[in-house]
């Protein structure tokens, strides 16, 4: 295709001819310099158009082309419009080498994703571009300032969309090598594989009674917001952050770009910032290689919307680590702040990583209805209606509890246990029926040393033990206002009741810190209350009743407060 180039007139000879002034030579230099740039940069887009496989990218590099050809005829101050020559030698560049062993099946994952965007920022240039040439008589009339401030537009647009496509096309997980790019954002060293798009896990199974929390959680999500999904062991936070990556809005939104990153297994008193980042890679589908782990994980982040889940946070939000603990929360906080990025974190704890957005969802248990439905699921020797009072009320001393429901329901079906004696193993051995095999999921002991063994309960030592079998103690749980006044001996029961609490072993309802009946039950056949402390208890309360008659008021609104506490503690002395 010729070219056309606007040409100076020739300079007319004779006496009163004018020499052309240096700062004109200067400026008539730099714009043969940009049109000989222009012309150059042309001719490879159109080579590489001709050798690339896919029809895609020989259309996106037609586009930046007639970009190029448009600029050449009708652009003022061409000496400007060389920020957008070399950015578009850099999208030829990228797509030279990203294409060079693609093929149109590619188009279906990342490749046709970058493709797709890279194409939709040209198309808009070049509309652009078009339309002032139209205009016939525009560059009369445009101001050469104006003329700059809209290439600088045009700049600043390709300033956004080249990393983003560079990030997705050579992090991009499409093409099989080693890879280095060097791009606006800096240096990103990856080494991958050809990509397949992890698939995230299905909607769980067995999942009863979270309607209503899916859908209102799946709003947040669509509405670009940070969940934090904070509970106790086996209250199902897993699960319910399977179903909302499952949910169909979800689906829609983020199509293949939902990830499903596990810290299950780990242990947080050994877990490193390179653990942290390696585990959140291999579900990204990239290996990284070389410094900056976090530049690499958020280049590829970058490229779209994602919905990342980090599942079982607690494991790198207890690590103890000093180098885990100073590097991981910024880590989270950085790549939050990605524009379309959300993050859904599930946790035991409540330490979740400072400077995001969270908001937090504590996880409740199940209603009756659904933990009837969960547990004949599994249970088959007796229906729901034979089973009747006798099965409703034991699943009310659970507390309709989502794990202990499972393993209750599995220990009765394995031992052919009809409801009787389904009642009697309960009342004569309470949590350890809920033992029936091992792992936390298969193990009410397991799932509860996961939260025991953390370095913040570690940290408390033997009193955060005292305090815990204290509470389970107590049927009515432990007085917050009064936590002090019953256990002098241990000053620090506050701080370790706000412990407690931020690891979800305990929660705080009606001025009383309570633990969920199974959990009760399982600290109580671990540990017996220690007996200062019950000695503590027993005084304390014996005084109030003494008092009462003195001070009526104030007495006796903590005797009408804690009336089965006392009654507990009287029986029991």
């Amino acid at each position: 295709m010729k070219l056309k180039t606007r040409r100076s007139k020739k300079p007319q000879n004779g006496p009163n001819a004018k020499e052309p002034s240096s700062e004109t030579k200067g400026s008539q230099d730099d714009s043969d310099h940009v049109i000989q740039l222009l012309g150059a940069a042309v001719t490879a887009i159109n080579i590489t158009r001709d050798i690339v496989p896919i029809d895609l990218a020989k259309g996106i590099l037609g586009t930046i082309a007639n970009i190029l050809i448009i600029a050449q005829s009708v652009i003022k101050n061409q000496s400007d419009f060389q920020a957008i020559v070399d950015k578009c030698e850099t999208i030829r560049d990228i797509l030279e080498r990203a294409t060079k062993d693609a093929a149109d099946d590619d188009l279906r994952g990342y490749l046709g994703h970058a493709l797709s965007q890279l194409n939709k920022s040209v198309n808009r240039i070049n509309s652009e571009v078009a339309s002032k040439k139209e205009q016939g008589f525009w560059h009369r009339l445009l101001s050469v300032t104006s003329d700059r401030d809209r290439i600088a537009g045009w700049e600043k647009d390709l300033d956004r969309v080249i990393p983003l496509f560079s990030a997705e096309m050579l992090v991009g997980l499409t093409i099989g090598m080693n890879t280095r790019t060097s791009g606006l954002q800096g240096d990103v060293n990856v080494k991958v594989e050809r990509y397949h798009p992890p698939v995230p896990p299905p909607r769980p199974s067995m999942f009863y009674g979270r309607e209503d929390l899916v859908a209102e959680l799946t709003n947040l999500v669509i509405n670009d917001e940070h969940i934090a999904l904070i509970g106790l062991g086996g209250m199902g936070k897993s699960s319910l952050a399977k179903a909302i990556i499952n949910e169909p809005l979800v689906m829609e939104k983020f199509a293949d770009r939902r990830f499903f990153v596990t810290y299950d297994g780990l242990d947080p008193s050994t877990i490193t910032f390179e653990t942290f980042t390696t585990r959140f890679a291999e579900a990204l589908g990239i290996e990284l290689a070389g410094a900056d782990p976090v530049r690499q994980i958020s280049t590829l982040l970058h490229s779209a919307s994602a919905l990342v889940v980090l599942d079982n946070a607690e494991t790198f939000e207890e690590a103890s680590g000093s180098s885990a603990l100073g590097e991981i929360p910024p880590a989270i906080a950085e790549i939050a702040d990605i524009p379309g990025v959300i993050l859904i974190l599930t946790s035991r704890s409540r330490r979740n990583a400072p400077n995001v957005r969270w908001i937090t969802k504590d996880i409740p248990p199940l209603d009756l209805n659904s933990a009837q439905a969960a547990f004949f699921q599994i249970y088959h020797h007796a229906n729901r209606s034979d089973a009747g009072e006798d099965i409703r009320d034991l699943l009310k001393e659970l507390e309709f509890h989502p794990l202990s429901i499972n393993l209750l329901s599995n220990a009765a079906q394995q031992n052919s246990w009809p409801p009787a004696t389904l009642l009697k193993r309960w009342n004569n051995r309470h949590s350890k029926v809920l033992d029936p095999g091992k792992g936390k999921l298969q193990s009410l002991s397991d799932a509860m040393q996961l939260s025991l063994s953390s370095p913040s309960m570690q940290d408390l030592g033997e009193d955060g033990c005292r305090v815990l079998a204290i509470i389970a103690f107590l049927p009515q749980g432990l007085n917050d206002a009064l936590a002090s006044d019953l256990l002098p001996s241990l000053p620090q029961v506050e701080i370790i009741c706000d412990v407690l609490c931020r690891q979800s072993l305990v929660y705080r309802q009606d001025s009383f810190i309570k633990l969920l009946a199974p959990i009760r039950h399982y600290v109580r056949d671990l540990q017996a209350p220690d007996s200062a402390c019950l000695r503590e208890i027993r005084a304390f309360y014996y005084r109030i009743v003494e008092c009462c008659f003195e001070e009526h008021d104030y007495y006796a609104d903590i005797i009408t407060s804690d009336h089965l506490n006392i009654e507990h503690v009287v029986a029991f002395n």
